[in-house]
């Protein structure tokens, strides 16, 4: 069945659609057929964004928290009744599985709703100080919250940060990239027709250098997100500094499951499957599996078994693998394992292009990579795994934590002490035992080293979206202190 999108999108602001400085074209990754034209905002639409969300921030930071909470309950209500049209756009989008987009905009919608329930919750605390004097804090919105949205994950990526973000009371506009754009601008419109105000939540499709800059380097922009490449989160940083504007970033991992002896090897064989979600285009799935030397053969035996079993074709078939977002990350993929290969990796299975038509790749196990392979160093987006045998734990702890990313990273073992000492010494910011799972709405999220700043996600997304306020009140007799009975 075809998506039900229209032929030609222009940007989301105000509550209305606007013109931009020209035309993308969003291509179906798996037929590399046209899917739609979307405007390249550029700098006059995101002057608009901006200008609406400043407009209306006031009004929305204003109203009774509890009513902005149902505002948002409203806005679930309405994504629920088009979850199943979602799904099949971001399917046609990005080429994922439409079993797997259902879960995605299933998540995005919990986010919503997690968030909903707690706009009437942000608290602050009374802090004992010298003195006869209370002392307080408040939570207060930031203003105006610029987001940078990548393509691999489109709406449970801008949910997780947009929806806190205006449960706290700020206003939002958001870039959607130009490869998948539709399901957030559908997303926007949805939103704001369940209730919430025009110019709360904008949504500006376009490139980086036209459209994100107008974005990063406008100082009515009170915080930026980016989500997205090493690289360009580097340069987002360097230009929100001119205008001191905080930021949060979420730059990818290359995350390591190490397997020790004691492990369910049938557990741990379909947690690694969780690296071929989305052709690999995830941020947190597994990239390296450490095995230790005495289970080593048997577990990769069972990994490439099942692997080579795996469907691959477009995503509304539902299979096992869809296609890559576009060739250039296919021909980036396939010259990775090339290199490894090149250098004495084993190629166990995959390594192909399975089709003609569509960019696809075939799920790809590798052992005996170098570990200063780009397959061991660097964030390959793709649906690779590469197996690398360890002898003891400090080594492989070692090995683990010799990257630049620190997402995500697993233990798999039957011994608690070794469990918990593992993960203590792992250098990410979540870590996973005896279980890969997706994260969740209600657990903080975010990347150590040189995968990001700050989190999202749970409590600590409150924080991230809100700005801390001290007040001290001199009470007793102290000079200039007391207070007379308001005659008003």
């Amino acid at each position: 069945m075809e998506p039900d999108v229209d032929q030609h999108y222009e940007a989301y602001v105000n509550g209305s659609w606007i013109e931009g400085i020209g035309t993308v074209s969003v291509v179906d990754p798996a037929t590399e057929d046209e899917l739609a034209t979307v405007v390249e905002g550029g700098e006059p639409a995101m002057n608009a964004a901006i200008e609406a969300a400043s407009a209306s921030l006031e009004g929305w930071r204003g109203i009774d928290a509890t009513e902005r909470g149902r505002t948002l309950r409203s806005v679930v209500d309405a994504l629920r009744a088009e979850s199943d049209r979602l799904a099949r756009i971001e399917t046609a989008e990005v080429g994922r599985p439409l079993r797997e987009s259902r879960g995605i905009v299933t998540d995005a919608i919990d986010y919503f709703e997690y968030y909903a329930g707690m706009a009437d919750k942000i608290e602050g605390e009374t802090i004992p100080v010298p003195g006869d004097r209370l002392d307080y804090t408040r939570r207060e919105p930031l203003g105006v919250t610029g987001h940078v949205i990548p393509w691999n994950a489109p709406s449970i990526l801008a949910a997780r940060s947009i929806a806190p973000a205006l449960a706290a009371g700020n206003t939002v506009v958001a870039k959607p990239a130009p490869e998948a754009p539709i399901a957030l601008l559908e997303l926007a419109r949805i939103a704001t027709d369940a209730g919430l105000p025009p110019g709360v939540l904008n949504m500006v499709p376009g490139d980086g250098p036209r459209t994100g800059e107008a974005l990063t380097l406008d100082d009515r922009v009170d915080k930026l997100v980016f989500t997205g490449s090493k690289a360009v989160g580097k340069h987002v940083m360097k230009m929100a500094a001119d205008n001191v504007t905080p930021v949060g970033l979420e730059l990818g991992g290359n995350n390591p499951c190490l397997v020790f002896p004691d492990a369910s090897l049938d557990g741990v064989v379909d947690d690694l499957l969780k690296a071929y979600i989305n052709a690999g285009q995830v941020c947190f799935a597994p990239r390296r599996v450490f095995v230790h030397e005495s289970i080593s053969d048997d577990l990769v035996d069972r990994l490439v078994s099942r692997v080579s079993e795996m469907t691959v074709g477009p995503g509304v078939e539902n299979p096992d693998v869809g296609p890559l977002i576009h060739e250039e990350a296919r021909r980036s993929v396939a010259d990775a394992v090339a290199e490894a290969v090149d250098d004495g990796a084993r190629l166990l299975t995959g390594g192909e292009r399975p089709r003609d038509e569509g960019y696809f790749y075939a799920p790809t196990v590798l052992d005996g990579v170098d570990d200063d392979a780009r397959l061991a160093c660097e964030e390959v987006f793709g649906p690779v795994l590469s197996a690398f045998e360890f002898s003891d734990e400090a080594s492989a702890v070692e090995r683990a934590n010799d990257t630049e990313f620190g997402l995500y990273a697993a233990v798999y073992t039957s011994t608690l002490e070794r469990a918990h000492r593992v993960a203590n010494e792992l250098e990410a910011g979540s870590i996973a035992i005896n279980g890969y799972p997706a994260t969740f709405p209600q657990a903080p999220f975010g990347g150590y080293k040189e995968s990001g700043l700050g989190r999202e996600k749970g409590q600590q997304a409150i924080d991230h979206y809100t700005q801390l306020k001290n007040v001290t009140v001199t009470l007793g007799d102290a000079p200039g202190a007391g207070f007379e009975k308001s005659r008003e």
